[in-house]
């Protein structure tokens, strides 16, 4: 058994208008992530029901879409892709007010358009935007809509593009994991269950096939239910080589599925297995690449899991752009990535125009990583690092070749950071392999980081820190590590293990803040776990505790032997020396094991030396049938016609309902006030057959509101005053 790929031909249209296709580019987000304000603004209750099943609005009641998830961000349409004719359809009932806004950084917010819509029966309506490259540079749009009199029902508010994108577009999904198997299974639930609710979304993963490399002992049985076969699946099992190294087989997985394709993947995603994104979000992104007109690595805003509406990052810049080299843009890199927006808020919606220039930026993390299936062949594989700096390297690499990277802020995922003991050890050793490549600093830099290191841990009497950096200067400097061989993940499996027993205490946050505020005036010294600062005065307090901020969890560092303190210091110093002695052999020996491991002949021996262990655990396929565009009239007016038929009526007996719920006891008093009955209110003191033969007696309540508020039926109050003031009963 082994992957094989089977892709629909072209693409099914979101709707048609004035006989052309009109293919939906951006679609509403729904999926709750922090507070609600990060998908729309609205009055009340105005999204009970949720937009896409039929939001109900009351009388006067209203929605937006002017926030961080639902404003169409125009920067990467316009330079990006071949989209120059952009519209918005809104699918609705009932009697509503449209405003279609623009916002460009740095001046006000413009009315581009506004129109009143009423139909008896579920219509589209479209709204012509124009070109994306037409509007100032850094522009998001947004729409407001409010119900106009009795009521309205909203099912949905897409960005549409009057052009076809690409059709043969074929998005192929890699993720791999080691202990979440059920994270990655409750992605993909949730990916099914979005294109149950959505026929755009059904469509979309038609074109898209998910390789999963599971290498979590036990999971041989995980991928065997029956839900799964909603997508076009593949779930490898093999040897956990860590998050780099798993990447790297995987991709060779694909990649000898698609030498044996006749119609492989054009595009390829990369995402982490504990990420949290809607389908929506995914929707976007195949849409973005289908209609991309040059060749680009794409990520996105990642947010903080524990903080859903603080970003973490929205691409960054390594070892540059920081205050650590004063804003230096050489090559001289640091070991720290500056993480762009790093901790902005979106608590409220001032800070959401920043996101409207297009964010071009120098690598990406592997939790969402986009590019052409082309340009990754170009590239090759991630270098062999079990954990930490495998992405960075690689959109260097990207950078080095040509490939120009941004964000897309029209679409989003939420992460949770973590650091750890074992995660510097990494992210510092591959950090210097990293820079002794892309960077140019020379021996000095390194050994004054390593004296810093030292300094500053010594002072706190920290063993574990002095040693965790000692080892790092070990590595470096020995030749024959196990780093970047085919061995590699040896070397980190006991490396990490090692460094687990050095365990820290979790607090509650009550009692963490509560240790804190008491800190000092009970002589305890808080600092962080790594980069803690140098002390010279650490003898004026009783204790020392170090803090590991993520993860809430402290470790009281016990006094160190002045003999162990001063041998182990003088083994550092030796290091050091060596650095700077052997620096050149140095750079040589990791710059030829970087490039050996990031080609295609390492990767083929892997893949041949873990044959054995790797083997397919599952194949779902999606049935192709297409999914046809539904028959909902569109309008082609501002005002959207519909024939009152049964089924009208019906539906707006339902908004008229919904409308007045409220207000069912006020009428019923008003009634029993006048003597009589509600809307059967004294048809015999008219006549008839004065009516005109059109008159629609369920719209002329739904056009005028104050009538069906009164009680009076439509056709007493049309021939009484309605006719003498000029009403309208029909649309």
């Amino acid at each position: 058994m082994s992957t094989s790929f089977t892709f629909p031909e072209g693409m099914t249209p979101y709707t048609h208008h004035r006989g052309r296709p009109l293919y939906r580019v951006q679609g509403v987000e729904t999926m709750a992530a922090g507070s609600s304000h990060m998908n729309f603004l609205h009055s009340g209750e105005a999204t009970r029901g949720g937009v896409n099943q039929g939001a109900l609005l009351r009388a006067g009641e209203w929605i937006g879409s002017g926030t961080f998830r639902n404003s169409l961000f125009l920067e990467p349409w316009a330079q990006m892709t071949s989209v120059r004719d952009l519209n918005l359809v809104i699918e609705f009932a009932g009697a509503l007010r449209v405003r279609v806004t623009r916002v460009s950084r740095g001046q006000g917010a413009e009315l581009l358009h506004e129109t009143t819509l009423q139909s008896a029966s579920r219509t589209r309506h479209v709204i012509s935007l124009g070109s994306p490259g037409d509007y100032p540079e850094s522009t998001r749009l947004f729409w407001h809509i409010e119900s106009a009199g009795v009521g309205a029902q909203l099912f949905d508010a897409s960005y549409c593009a009057g052009v076809a994108p690409s059709q043969d577009c074929r998005l192929a999904v890699l993720m791999r994991t080691f202990g979440r198997t059920a994270d990655v299974k409750a992605l993909l639930q949730r990916f099914i269950d979005a294109a149950a609710d959505e026929p755009f979304h059904a469509e979309l993963l038609r074109h898209m096939h998910f390789l999963v490399l599971d290498t979590t002992p036990g999971s041989e049985t995980a991928w065997d239910d029956e839900w799964l076969s909603a997508l076009n699946v593949d779930v490898h099992f093999g040897p956990n080589l860590g998050g780099g190294g798993n990447a790297g087989h995987l991709i060779k997985l694909f990649n000898e599925a698609c030498d044996a394709s006749d119609a492989p993947p054009t595009e390829v995603l990369i995402l982490d297995d504990d990420l949290s994104m809607s389908m929506e979000t995914l929707a976007r992104y195949f849409m973005f690449v289908a209609y991309r007109a040059q060749e680009c690595l794409t990520s996105l805003p990642v947010l903080m899991k524990s903080r859903p509406t603080v970003v973490w990052e929205d691409g960054g810049f390594w070892g540059r752009l920081n205050f650590h080299e004063a804003g230096d843009f050489s090559r001289k890199r640091n070991l720290f990535p500056n993480l762009l927006k790093h901790g902005l808020t979106l608590d409220n919606f001032e800070k959401v125009d920043q996101f409207s220039p297009l964010n071009t930026c120098e690598y990406a993390t592997f939790i969402f990583f986009g590019l052409s299936a082309k340009s990754l062949r170009k590239l090759g594989y991630p270098v062999a690092f079990f954990l930490r700096g495998d992405d960075i390297e690689m959109s260097l690499r990207a950078q080095e070749a040509g490939l120009q990277m941004i964000t897309n802020p029209n679409l989003a995922a939420w992460h949770e950071p973590a650091h750890s003991y074992g995660q510097e050890y990494m992210a510092i050793l591959h950090g210097i392999i990293i820079n002794l490549r892309y960077g140019e600093h020379d021996a000095s830099f390194y050994a004054r980081y390593f004296e810093d290191r030292m300094h500053e841990h010594a002072s706190i009497d920290d063993e574990v820190g002095l040693t965790l950096y000692r080892d790092i200067l070990l590595e470096l400097l020995n030749t024959k590590s196990q780093v970047l061989t085919d061995d590699f993940q040896q070397h980190y499996l006991t490396k990490l293990k090692a460094l687990s027993v050095h365990r820290m205490t979790r607090l509650p946050d009550v009692d963490r803040e509560a240790l804190e505020r008491r800190a000092r005036e009970e002589k305890t010294l808080l600092v962080p776990f790594v980069y803690p600062g140098y002390h010279s005065q650490v003898r004026k307090f009783r204790n020392v505790v170090l803090i590991n901020h993520p993860l809430r969890s402290y470790r009281e560092v016990p006094p160190m032997p002045i003999a162990a303190k001063v041998s182990l210091m003088a083994e550092y110093g030796q290091l050091m020396m060596r650095l700077t002695e052997e620096f050149d052999t140095i750079v040589t020996h990791w710059r030829a094991r970087l490039a050996e491991t990031g080609g295609e002949t390492f990767w083929q021996r892997i893949r041949d030396r873990y044959a054995g262990q790797t083997r397919q655990l599952a194949t779902w396929r999606r049935p192709q049938a297409a999914v046809t565009a539904d028959a909902i009239q569109v309008s082609h007016d501002a005002q959207a016609g519909a024939a009152a038929d049964a089924a009208t009526a019906k539906l707006v007996n339902r908004l008229r309902g919904a409308a007045l719920s409220h207000e069912q006891s006020h009428q019923s008093l008003a009634a029993n006030d006048t003597g009589e009955a509600g809307s059967d209110m004294a048809d015999s003191e008219v006549d008839v057959a004065e009516l005109p033969m059109d008159f629609d007696a369920e719209f002329y309540l739904v056009l005028n509101p104050d009538v069906m508020k009164s009680g009076m039926s439509a056709t007493t109050h049309y021939l009484k005053f309605g006719q003498l003031e000029g009403r309208r009963y029909r649309v």
